[in-house]
């Protein structure tokens, strides 16, 4: 059973508490995942063209929304990246690990999460059927990639189940 929580500290802030050893590997691995965003096989996984199509259309999308999105992106990143300097082991639980982030920076986190999660499964090529499989069946060099897009998606469910 996951102790992981994420609850408002108070009316500024929110903690987000029983934080797995994995997870902290995964949540100090994260900042480096979001800097792979332009490569190749994230980029067209965050990236899609809108239309299948019109290419003047897709031009337009590419030249007018795509520098903000960029621009978003790497904005939480380097929220979250902040934030991850704050990762403490939890004093009464050594094997937890907790850190207190501004309410604001809710949406970066959630941002950054699904980014990352988006860039692993291109990178790595995964597909439904990876992300079903346990993790002894998956191929040796997917098993590190499910590992990582579960645990994120474990700590965006969080956030996304809270009303903050």
């Amino acid at each position: 059973m996951s102790r992981l929580q994420v609850r408002r500290a108070d009316s500024k802030y929110c903690r987000i508490t029983g934080i797995s050893p994995s997870l902290a590997v995964c949540l100090h691995e994260l900042p480096a995942t979001l800097e792979l965003r332009n490569k190749p096989a994230a980029h067209a996984r965050l990236f899609p063209a809108p239309t299948a199509n019109e290419e003047a259309l897709n031009r337009d999308w590419a030249e007018a929304v795509q520098p903000e999105l960029q621009h978003l992106f790497a904005s939480a990143a380097e929220t979250v990246a902040r934030d991850l300097a704050q990762l403490r082991p939890n004093p009464r639980h050594p094997d937890r690990y907790f850190v207190t982030i501004p309410l604001a920076h809710v949406p970066a986190w959630t941002n950054a999460l699904n980014q990352a999660r988006l860039i692993l499964a291109a990178l790595a090529h995964l597909d439904e059927i990876d992300m079903n499989m346990r993790y002894d069946q998956l191929p040796p060099a997917k098993a590190p990639f499910v590992v990582r897009v579960d645990q994120y998606g474990l700590l965006l469910e969080k956030f996304v189940a809270r009303e903050f």
